[in-house]
């Protein structure tokens, strides 16, 4: 599927709305629990908004796509920048939200926002290829294989990138962390 995406990529760059509604159509349901994963239940109601906004960026950014990686690694990318945007821009509006009681976030929820973006502020601190392994791997439930097969990497070498990225991501947060959003 990623060749034929690839195909599908190369005439969204020259402008065919048939080819982009192809890969929309195709990758949409990925996207959209991709960014569920990432966002968290907390903004479940905002998860449509942030997979248009993307699929905005895709068909904005067509033309700069470079056919030496995956488009679904590519299309990945723009949905963990979008969903990084959003919580950023959700912080920042959250900071000054009046105390009604209707608008309040209880502990729990605040707890895993804050958890989830800790998580997600490091993964962007990962080399890209790392990032973009743990994303597919943990965040939009590809098998290794599969992630291997996207990145069009081997399987050792996917597995390699995956453990580094854990190592990594262990130095910068707590092990409960890990457990809890990675289930490592």
């Amino acid at each position: 599927m990623s060749d034929d995406l690839s195909s599908y990529m190369r005439k969204t760059a020259e402008g065919d709305k048939e080819s982009f509604r192809f890969i929309a159509n195709n990758m949409g349901y990925k996207m959209h629990a991709t960014a569920i994963k990432l966002l968290g239940s907390t903004h479940f109601d905002d998860v449509d908004d942030v997979v248009q906004i993307s699929l905005i960026k895709l068909w904005q950014s067509a033309p700069q796509w470079v056919s030496k990686g995956s488009v679904e690694g590519y299309i990945n990318k723009i949905v963990f920048s979008t969903c990084m945007d959003f919580l950023r821009k959700y912080k920042i509006s959250y900071e000054y939200k009046d105390n009604y009681s209707s608008l309040e976030i209880t502990n729990q929820k605040c707890e895993s926002y804050e958890l989830r973006k800790l998580l997600l502020n490091n993964i962007q601190k990962l080399p890209t290829h790392q990032q973009e392994a743990i994303l597919l791997h943990y965040f939009c439930g590809y098998k290794q294989k599969e992630v291997s097969n996207i990145l069009k990497k081997s399987e050792k070498a996917t597995e390699s990138l995956i453990i580094r990225a854990r190592k990594k991501l262990r130095t910068f947060l707590p092990k409960t962390i890990l457990e809890e959003l990675l289930y490592v």
